[in-house]
């Protein structure tokens, strides 16, 4: 299945590579929705609530991932500075994960989400997928999922402008195609282009142009009930899978179609219109939640949300009660990587839970493959674990600490190692900090001097280094 037939008929092949590109037709952009309810009423009138009501053993899985966005935004975090309802709202009615880790930048956090494994065993280059990889997509495809993508792709692998000379690395990481997606329209793909106005995206096959005049955010959403919509028309008891992988609110700080001067001036740039993209952030996550109810199946879509790495350092954050928190992306203190997530599955769970167990990025493949009743390949080691057991009330943790080898080779950022449990954090070079009580890591701990809880979770973390390192 391609872009779709709406708009296919304005999109012509496009090459790898090239300076110009089609105006992919605009008008598409809320005719496939009507489309895909009116084909749902028509081939099947109760296909809608039959998917609602199929058994809870396989349900449909939304992974929301949104780009650079910590704990510190989300109201129901405690944030003060945005305005979150809707997010907030599923975690009222879910369960919100209040330790919940990424890696400090994205490519390194989309390698770890997509494998489910730590980058110490597969990351190779920024923005590689490496091909003998195996993805969430591929298992959930395998296991007779249906498997659709939208939004930031940035993994078949480009040219590093930061690094002239160097020979690497376009076309060396997977396609959508390739990484198990049946079907998907991104951004950041064979050409970068724009990803918010007149964004520049990409289907299967090399079908890709300019939409001029759209906002690409709202082109995903619409892309994705398309999708999941027609899938239900055709076949309500085949689950799906849908990767929803936000642009929004990586920079450029630019205003959204809700923007006082979006007419006037839509690609200004300023840190300012980011509570507005974090706004709209929140409306689009509403829109999609109400397009799977107007769908028949949002009591049995598990929806996991959550983000690929903190805030951006041009940005600063006031928290209910008074805490400044920076934008910690790219750092590798606690504001770097601790990241929202909230599950919510109303058919599957009690909501209305929080939970301080531990949850690291590795872990999303194993839940999501349980859920779907599948398993694990055995060729391979998997580092994550699954969090289902958390949400079902059957345990309170499943893990004890979280592994982190950042190595991204970006830019100058350097590469460095380190381990932590709730409270305590260990680095590759002996550095040992109270994370919880010295958030910025300008004190680290004597290790001749350390309490007896200290020592011995000290003597835990240097253990986890080495699992972590393959030891």
């Amino acid at each position: 299945m391609g872009l779709g037939s709406e708009v296919r008929i304005a999109a012509r092949r496009m090459p790898a590579r090239g300076p110009a590109h089609p105006v992919l037709g605009g008008t598409w952009r809320w005719f496939p929705v009507l489309v895909a309810l009116a084909a749902g009423c028509a081939a099947a009138p109760d296909a809608a609530q039959d998917a609602a009501t199929q058994s809870q053993e396989r349900p449909n899985i939304l992974l929301v991932l949104i780009d650079d966005l910590g704990f510190e935004a989300i109201g129901s975090y405690g944030g003060a500075s945005y305005e979150t309802p809707n997010i907030d709202r599923l975690a009222a009615d879910g369960v919100r994960f209040t330790h919940a880790y990424a890696m400090p930048l994205c490519a390194p956090s989309r390698l770890k989400l997509m494998t489910g494994r730590y980058n110490s065993r597969n990351y190779t280059e920024w923005g590689v997928l490496p091909p003998d990889e195996v993805t969430v997509a591929n298992l959930l495809q395998d296991a007779g999922y249906a498997t659709f993508m939208a939004g930031k792709w940035q993994m078949s692998g480009f040219e590093q402008v930061w690094a002239p000379g160097k020979d690497c690395c376009e076309g060396q990481g997977q396609t959508p195609e390739e990484a198990g997606f049946d079907d998907y329209l991104v951004w950041h793909y064979h050409e970068k282009g724009e990803r918010y106005a007149d964004p520049l995206l990409w289907g299967p096959g090399g079908e890709g142009g300019i939409h001029d005049g759209e906002y690409g955010p709202d082109l995903f959403v619409d892309f994705l009930l398309d999708r999941i919509g027609s899938q239900v028309a055709v076949d309500s008891d085949r689950p799906f899978f849908a990767y929803y992988s936000m642009a929004l609110v990586h920079d450029p700080f630019v205003p959204t179609p809700d923007s006082a001067d979006w007419t006037a001036n839509r690609k200004a740039r300023d840190p300012a219109y980011f509570g507005e993209m974090v706004a709209y952030t929140d409306k689009l996550i509403g829109r999609t939640v109400a397009g799977l109810e107007e769908l028949g199946v949002r009591e049995n879509t598990l929806i996991l949300l959550t983000a690929d790495n903190g805030t951006p350092s041009q940005i600063t954050s006031t928290m209910q009660d008074g805490t400044v928190v920076p934008g910690g992306k790219g750092a590798t203190i606690d504001y770097g990587s601790h990241v929202p997530f909230i599950a919510n599955w109303p058919a599957g769970f009690k909501g209305d839970r929080v939970s301080d167990a531990l949850v690291d990025f590795s872990d999303f493949l194993p839940s999501a493959v349980e859920a779907a009743g599948a398993a694990l390949p055995g060729d391979r080691v998997f580092d994550g674990r699954s969090f289902l057991p958390v949400l079902r009330g059957e345990a309170d943790s499943a893990r004890d600490w979280i592994f982190t080898d950042f190595r991204p080779r970006f830019l100058n950022i350097p590469e460095v190692t380190f381990v932590h449990d709730h409270r305590y954090k260990l680095y590759d070079d002996g550095r040992f900090f109270d994370f919880e009580n010295d958030v910025r890591e300008q004190n680290p701990l004597d290790v001749d001097d350390l309490t007896e809880e200290a020592a011995a979770a000290m003597a835990r973390l240097r253990a986890a280094m080495v699992e972590g390192l393959g030891g």
